[in-house]
């Protein structure tokens, strides 16, 4: 869909660049520069979550694929597998997008950037798991909605706009069980190369995130389908 690449795009040049030449923050460089690498975890958000919602909620009620997947020899576990993977590949796909636009405005500075479709990979991951979950134990696609106004929060607070340097310390600690917070700390080592000991505690937060969520879907998915 194209709201998943031109959503970000939109906020980057016009936040970026637009209200960026007013603001400039102290010591983190163009407000551009400081919001790239968060909107690139943002995209990875939204194409996994959008995706993992309305379409597993279609195959699940209205296309009847997941049944028709389970008359074969396939597991609950392989289908929920095979969700993650793709939402996994989205992700990477508009965020690649993405990081090629920023990389046009010179925002890129490492060839730690590399590595950005894994971490593109992941974060898509651990955003389709709970889209899963929720997909399956609504009632209707509408009670979808209020998944999304608890995502759409976390976009405001991760430190996608702005620093969380000045924020009061129990608001940071509530912040740092956002996997989008993580998630924008690895973008944003990546493009600039200014690694450190705790982006490894992110990339492990995300890790411990997938595996403890994981197999709630599938376990959903052998319940609804009897198998």
């Amino acid at each position: 869909m194209a709201i998943n690449i031109m959503e970000p795009v939109v906020y980057f040049v016009a936040l970026g660049f637009g209200l960026g030449s007013y603001v400039r923050l102290y010591n983190h460089g163009s407000l551009a520069s400081f919001m790239a690498p968060g909107l690139l975890a943002v995209t990875a958000v939204n194409a996994a979550t959008f995706d993992s919602c309305w379409g597993c909620f279609e195959r699940l009620h209205f296309n009847g694929v997941y049944e028709s997947m389970v008359t074969a020899p396939v597991d609950p576990l392989e289908i929920a597998g095979g969700e993650y993977l793709w939402q996994a590949f989205r992700a990477v796909l508009y965020g690649s997008a993405f990081l090629a636009v920023i990389a046009v405005f010179g925002l890129v500075h490492s060839w730690w950037a590399l590595l950005c479709p894994l971490a593109l990979a992941v974060t898509g991951i651990v955003f389709a798991i709970p889209g899963l979950w929720v997909a399956m134990l609504v009632k209707s696609q509408e009670h979808l909605f209020f998944y999304f106004s608890a995502v759409t929060p976390l976009v405001m607070i991760s430190g996608v706009f702005f620093p969380l340097d000045r924020m009061p310390r129990w608001a940071v600690e509530v912040v740092w069980f956002s996997p989008l917070y993580h998630a924008v700390n690895i973008f944003r080592a990546l493009l600039s190369g200014h690694g450190s000991v705790a982006l490894c505690g992110d990339a492990a937060w995300l890790i411990v995130a997938i595996v403890l969520l994981a197999q709630g879907p599938r376990a959903i998915l052998r319940a609804k389908l009897g198998n």
